[in-house]
């Protein structure tokens, strides 16, 4: 398992990493600088219509250097959900997981997601559907295999209909909806982070054995 919430789990029982080479950190403010331009562009004039050129141009780097970062255009796609994981992930204390109560865990988690949607709105508007559609946010199960590791960390007892792998998928295709139907209307129609909590406890709910 190799998830940003586990990363984050294991991170105080790992040896400190040496500090990044003077490269290193470079390479990575330009991937930054590139990935921030690229962002920029899609919010402002679409995905489809942006092109890798206006990318290397906005972030004034060369062309090449944008393809060394991100090959593919759908490859922006996939590190913004990726970093929006590892902010929601980020969000739980360094404590061990296990024996720690799943709904707090995953509440708490969801609740992250909720405002970081929130607080980026226009952003979310202009980059969940094309996501969605063209990376590989739905089909790599990225979200629900971290939120089925959480499941799994904490040692919470399910039903034997249920599993880690299915709470974690149905949760994250239950987060997308929601989402996608709050971002399509202005103002925004109901409270996410309350359609999360109902949506976490109607998942649970179904989940977990009472037993224990």
């Amino acid at each position: 398992m190799c998830c940003a919430v586990l990363v984050r789990m294991e991170s105080t029982a790992v040896h400190v990493p040496p500090p990044l080479t003077r490269r290193t950190r470079k390479r990575n403010e330009r991937r930054d600088r590139v990935y921030a331009a690229a962002v920029e562009l899609f919010v402002e004039q679409g995905f489809e219509a942006t092109s890798m050129d206006e990318i290397a141009l906005r972030s004034g780097v060369a062309r090449t250097t944008v393809f060394n970062h991100f090959p593919r255009k759908a490859l922006f796609l996939d590190e913004w959900a990726r970093r929006r994981r590892e902010s929601a992930a980020r969000s739980l204390d360094d404590a061990d997981l296990a024996g720690r109560r799943l709904r707090e865990l995953l509440g708490g988690y969801l609740a992250a997601l909720a405002g970081l949607n929130v607080s980026t709105r226009v952003e979310t508007a202009a980059l969940m559907e094309v996501a969605l559609r063209n990376g590989n946010t739905l089909l790599g199960h990225d979200l629900g295999g971290e939120l089925a590791d959480l499941v799994a960390a904490t040692g919470a007892r399910l039903r034997p209909s249920a599993d880690p792998t299915q709470v974690g998928r149905l949760l994250s295709l239950g987060y997308y909806s929601a989402v996608v139907r709050w971002i399509h209307v202005e103002p925004a129609p109901f409270d996410l982070a309350a359609e999360l909590a109902a949506l976490l406890d109607t998942v649970l709910g179904g989940a977990l054995d009472d037993r224990g």
